[in-house]
Order: C-alpha cells, then structure tokens, then sequence
C-alpha cells in the first residue's frame, strides 16, 4: 500500500479509464484535485475530480466522497453541477462533472468589488431557487462565494456536496479532509452542532452573501449595509438581520420565502426609484420604465431557467 500513500498527480495527456484525457488541472482541495479533461467518446470537455491516494484507506473519506457523486446524481437542476460518471482507477477514485464555463462568486466579488443591486438579487434569487430543490434531498452545510460559479450566460451552478447533510447511514460521519463549512459563513447553529442542523442553517450565508455581495466585504458585528451603502433602501437592514438571525426560528424559513421576500424589496425599491425620478421629467420616467423593464427579465430569466 506504499503506493497509497503518495498523491497522484495527473499531467496533461494521460488518459484516465482509457476515456478522460487530462488536459490541465484546474484547481486544488483537501481531499483531491480537479482537472480539464476531454471526454473521449463524447469530444466534449469536462471536469474530473480525484481523490487523493492518501485517503484511500480511510473509509470514512471514501464514504463522504461516494455520498457526494451519490447525492448529486439524485439531483436534476439546472442550478446545480452534474455528475456524469464515478470509478476507481489505479490508486484514486475519481468522478466526472460537467465543465463550467463562467468564474466562481469569489473570484467575480475580487474582481468587482460592490456588485449592483440588480446583480446581487438576480444571483441569490437564482441560487435560492437552486437551494429550494436541493432541500428536498439535503442540506449544504458549506455554501459560500467559493461554492457558486457564476456562469458566460448569467446562470449559477451551486457546488460541492461533499459536507451535505443527508439522512442516511452516514448522518454522523465526521468530515475528512475539510473544515465543515467555512467558519465565517457557517450558521452559529452549525458551529454548535453540524449532525443536526436543517435547511435553515443554509439561509444563514445567503444573509451574509447578500451584505458582502453589496458592500465589498463581510459585515463587522452590528454594521449595517446602508452605512456603507446609504443608497440602497434601508429595508436591505432589517432583511440582512432577519437572514442571519442567531435563532433560525427567526430566520426566513425556507430558501423560497427568501427569494420571494428578496424580490417583492427589489420591486418596491424600482418603483420607488421610478416614482422619484419621474415627477415631471420624461427622461426621467423613461428611465424609470427601463429600470421597471430590468426588473421583468430578471423575473422572466429566473423563471425561464428554472422550468427546463
């Protein structure tokens, strides 16, 4: 088993399974590595994660790896990564997921900074749809700007499953190779106990996400959003509060109440915009109807994604 114990690390052009030629390595975790691979008998591009060698012979990382390509392949959403192929291969376990084109949120929060209201409800909403149909199969327990990729046509993908909760033989299983969740997103009812959260302890970063998503950074204890950004409506305050409440019993209760309360503040935030700018200047009321208008493709582009 000395072989086990060194991590393999897989250069452009060897052929995985005699199907997935390695193309470049895309990215690195705990408990593997995930590289760009061409699908052999499809031509078409994918992204194949690994584990690494080290934890072959731990079964409690094998369980957390086979429970996540498990959990995935249960899922069919267009808000969520798809798993398309799993196998053991020399001395790794590998599987296969759809490769994607676009930029993780962290990387689009670097690179911008403060994102547009617009943007900012657009994505949640997006992946709080996403998180309404995962909850019928699980909870996350790790989502964060590194966790959603923010796709070319303005989708999301919500990603790694790997510390999901799930109500099977495997509920108490101590996570190998991985914080569980990133502390800084992690809802207080998850630090105290993580075996027996629910779905509310996911709404918790999305509160977070919302703050840091439209002020450049995370919230110092008691901040409020306006006092970074007095532009925006002052109910963005008490709705970050009521996201990230300590007790989830006075958080939103599910990922759909907090899209549909997100969007219904958006609305009235537009047509206030458009009511003020409008008194007695056309240009102005134009320019209110186009942001009127904005408002509707959000609406059409969320639904229209979410019904293929």
């Amino acid at each position: 088993m000395e072989s086990a114990k060194a991590d393999m690390t897989l250069s452009p052009g060897v052929v995985v399974a005699d199907r997935y030629e390695v193309l470049d390595t895309i990215g690195k975790g705990g408990m593997g590595e995930v590289y760009l691979a061409q699908d052999r008998q499809t031509g078409s591009q994918v992204a194949l994660k690994t584990l690494r060698a080290r934890y072959l012979t731990n079964k409690q990382a094998i369980a957390r790896f086979v429970r996540e390509v498990n959990l995935v392949r249960q899922m069919n959403h267009p808000g969520i990564i798809k798993i398309y192929d799993a196998q053991k291969w020399e001395n790794t376990l590998f599987y296969v997921m759809e490769y994607l084109d676009g930029k993780s949120l962290r990387l689009w929060l670097r690179q911008k900074g403060q994102l547009d209201l617009a943007s900012t409800v657009r994505v949640l909403c997006l992946v709080a749809t996403a998180l309404e149909y995962a909850h019928k199969f699980t909870i996350h327990r790790d989502l964060s700007p590194e966790n959603i990729m923010v796709m070319r046509d303005g989708s999301i993908r919500l990603l790694d499953f790997g510390l999901a909760k799930l109500d099977d033989q495997f509920k108490g299983l101590t996570m190998v190779g991985a914080n569980l969740g990133k502390l800084r997103y992690m809802a207080p009812e998850q630090e105290l106990n993580a075996a027996e959260v629910d779905h509310r302890a996911d709404l918790y970063p999305l509160g977070l996400m919302l703050f840091e998503m439209l002020a450049g950074k995370l919230p110092a204890p008691g901040e409020k959003l306006t006092s970074i950004r007095p532009e925006l409506p002052a109910e963005l305050d008490d709705f970050i509060a009521k996201a990230t409440a300590r007790d989830p019993n006075e958080r939103f209760q599910s990922a759909q109440e907090f899209r549909d309360e997100l969007l219904a503040l958006y609305k009235r935030h537009v047509a206030r915009s458009g009511d003020q700018k409008g008194a007695g200047r056309p240009a102005a009321a134009r320019s209110a109807g186009n942001q009127q208008g904005i408002f509707a493709r959000i609406l059409q582009r969320i639904r229209g994604l979410f019904r293929r």
